[in-house]
């Protein structure tokens, strides 16, 4: 499977005089099981605070989305659907095997028991590195403790595995599988969705079915006609490219693109945002068998597709700024004098009052993760060698960005620039987390079990050249870690089709309805309004 191929790429110009230019690429989940089949096989859930704004240990205010006007979008809702979703079962291991992870008994107790009920298997993995062990270690000599509720501190992570079969459980084969032989279930794999069939009465836009096309007839196409409801679900990053070529968005496209404007709706395609990667990456002879398998195997560009989809995430550890950084009161109140400037436009500033709120109520947003393997910029990987990274991440950024279709023909892919690191905060930030990665990677028992570091390198030592600042980034030359080398990937795309009221751009209301329209629904990320403190 060529899993790349089935991203977007977003090449943006940062500095035209410098030709300094960044690639993007996003995930997609372009496969049965969409997203359920890339996602690394972790399964984190949202803790109460970023659903239902209840005060969570700490924190007084918290991320919400109730709070941006979707009533009814609360913890509790919530949580009673995720429980028929998942069957936790816990694993049996010898007691030896305990003392052998070092598990604390707190840690034990979260997960000593059946959790759940539902089609999606999860579990943690019943085999562990040596490498993973000894960071959890480390994390702890650090003063970061074992989670006492999930996604607060260190978490090893249940994984999407069925613990009968160690098959990864995802939505095709927990879902679709188990009823594809009922008549009233098909999937056509192979199709195109072009736009929706609709028509204007009493003005609203009825929406009876969809054209599409299939790869098996090139230059016809089909139609499907819905007896109840549309429902869409084609992901944050072509969301908006549907809805625009069905004549739904914002005019000024529309008329770009030579599409007749049935329903005037300024938020589709606006509100995107991810989260980049950057990873400090760390050599060499790990005693462990890690998945640095392009290497052994040489045949690169196959087995990092592969990897890319494929590999097992299993130890995060999700902290406050404050508990690593000593400029978080700093950074937090640049961020807040930002907002009470009038920088931030006016349909967005609600979502950066909350997460200002929840980084000064010190809700862990900022995520360090394990991986067993070669997955960094810029500098490469040398055959035969085995690698670690601990990737740094901001559940949170305030970098907003457009996802636009620029041509009539579905097959052409959106138009997309994240803004990613345009926002001051964000690039201060993720550069704490990075130097946290670091420190992480300097202390015992971790440093003593692998040799050094490759990326960013270690005569990379600054602030500015670790992250710097827009403006240093424009006026200078130097290498910029953060900005040019994020990973060149973005992660958990969302919000292009946001759930939010419409006159803040929203596009879905509360029933998931897209506003004007009947009867659509839209059922992906691409709604939510703000991002969840997990793996989405």
């Amino acid at each position: 499977m060529e899993a790349k191929s089935y991203g977007l790429g977003s090449i943006k110009e940062l500095v035209t005089v410098l030709k300094i230019h960044v690639i993007v690429l996003f995930d997609r989940g372009r496969i049965l099981g969409s997203s359920s089949a890339i996602n690394s096989m972790s399964w984190t859930r949202p803790s109460k605070s970023d659903i239902g704004g209840d005060i969570l240990l700490r924190q007084s205010i918290v991320l919400s989305w109730e709070r941006l006007g979707n009533g009814g979008w609360n913890w509790d809702r919530f949580n009673k659907h995720v429980q028929r979703v998942t069957p936790y079962t816990p694993l049996n291991l010898p007691e030896e095997e305990h003392v052998r992870r070092g598990t604390p008994a707190e840690a034990r107790r979260l997960w000593d028991r059946k959790l759940g009920n539902g089609p999606i298997q999860i579990t943690h993995p019943p085999l562990r590195l040596d490498v993973d062990t000894k960071l959890e270690q480390t994390y702890r000599n650090l003063s970061i403790p074992m989670a006492p509720t999930p996604l607060n501190d260190i978490v090893t992570v249940p994984v999407t595995e069925d613990p009968m079969t160690l098959q990864r459980s995802f939505a095709a084969n927990a879902y679709w599988a188990p009823n594809s032989s009922r008549p009233n279930f098909r999937i056509l794999t192979g199709a195109l969705a072009h736009h929706l069939v609709s028509e204007s009465i009493n003005g609203e836009l009825v929406v009876t079915g969809v054209e599409f096309s299939h790869k098996s007839v090139e230059d016809k196409t089909y139609v499907v006609n819905a007896s109840k409801e549309v429902v869409l679900s084609a992901g944050a990053l072509k969301m908006p490219q549907i809805l625009e070529l069905s004549g739904v968005g914002r005019p000024d496209i529309l008329e770009k693109l030579k599409v007749p404007v049935k329903i005037p709706l300024a938020g589709v395609g606006e509100n995107m945002f991810g989260v980049g990667l950057p990873s400090v990456q760390l050599k060499d002879e790990v005693p462990d068998e890690t998945l640095d398998i392009s290497q052994i195997l040489g045949e690169a560009a196959r087995h990092m597709d592969l990897l890319y989809i494929t590999m097992c995430l299993t130890l995060v550890d999700f902290t406050p700024l404050c508990t690593f950084s000593d400029k978080a009161e700093e950074i937090i109140a640049g961020a807040r004098k930002n907002i009470e400037a009038g920088i931030a436009p006016e349909n967005i500033v609600d979502q950066y009052k909350i997460v200002l709120e929840a980084f000064e109520n010190k809700v862990p947003w900022c995520e360090t993760i394990g991986l067993p393997g070669f997955l960094s910029f810029p500098n490469p990987s040398q055959p035969g060698k085995k690698y670690y990274t601990i990737a740094a991440a901001l559940n949170q950024l305030s970098s907003r960005g457009p996802i636009h279709t620029t041509s009539s023909d579905p097959k052409a892919h959106p138009d997309l620039d994240p803004h990613y690191f345009e926002e001051e905060t964000d690039i201060k930030m993720l550069g704490e987390v990075v130097k946290f990665c670091r420190k992480v990677a300097q202390t015992e028992p971790f440093k003593d079990y692998l040799a050094g570091e490759i990326n960013p390198r270690p005569s990379v030592n600054t602030d500015d050249e670790i992250a710097g600042t827009p403006l240093n980034h424009i006026l200078t030359s130097h290498p910029n870690f953060l900005k040019n080398f994020v990973g060149l990937t973005f992660r958990y795309t969302l919000g292009s089709a946001s759930m939010l009221p419409k006159e803040k751009n929203g596009v879905v209301e509360t029933k998931l309805k897209v506003y004007g329209t009947k009867p659509l629904r839209v059922v992906d990320l691409s709604i939510v309004p703000l991002h969840l403190r997990c793996h989405s």
